[in-house]
């Protein structure tokens, strides 16, 4: 009886260590990096969200003409503030942050007094944190900028810093 080297057996469980550096690669190309990318949109969408949260907290505090002035504490200081030292610095920020102040009449109460409500509308434009370097598909999130609009509203603390 002859034993011969290289019998079937070998060959059979070899064959899948050449397979492994191919699979990782493209396990790490189109499950890895997208679900990062994903993810760090998840992420700005979040910090965005908490940007939006402040600005309408802020104008509800502040008369009318200081919340809609473009170079006010809402719509310009706010947003630096985020951006070098809040949460902002974790998002890839693509160009400046677009924000609207605006006001409309609430309800009525029975003395006569109306509510004023402040609502703020900001659009953000984030990158991703890897781009995944697609030479057909532009997908916004994955290789390209993605744009967040977020909008919210708030009852002022002083009605009679509402707009008239």
């Amino acid at each position: 009886m002859t034993i011969r080297r290289g019998s079937g057996e070998r060959k059979r469980t070899g064959s899948s260590i050449t397979e492994f550096g191919p699979a990782i690669g493209l396990l790490l190309l189109f499950f890895f990096l997208p679900l990062v990318d994903m993810l760090s949109m998840c992420v700005a969408y979040g910090c965005c969200m908490l940007l939006n949260n402040m600005q309408v907290h802020e104008a509800s505090l502040i008369p009318w003409a200081d919340a809609e002035n473009a170079d006010g504490p809402v719509r310009k200081n706010i947003p630096i503030q985020w951006k070098t030292s809040g949460f902002g610095q974790y998002v890839k920020v693509v160009g400046d942050v677009q924000s609207v102040v605006d006001y409309r009449h609430g309800e009525s109460v029975s003395d006569g007094v109306t509510d004023k409500i402040v609502s703020v509308k900001t659009t953000v434009t984030c990158s991703p944190f890897l781009p995944i370097p697609l030479p057909i598909v532009n997908a916004p999130g994955l290789n390209g900028p993605m744009t967040f609009t977020i909008f919210s509203e708030r009852p002022m603390e002083n009605p009679d810093y509402g707009k008239p």
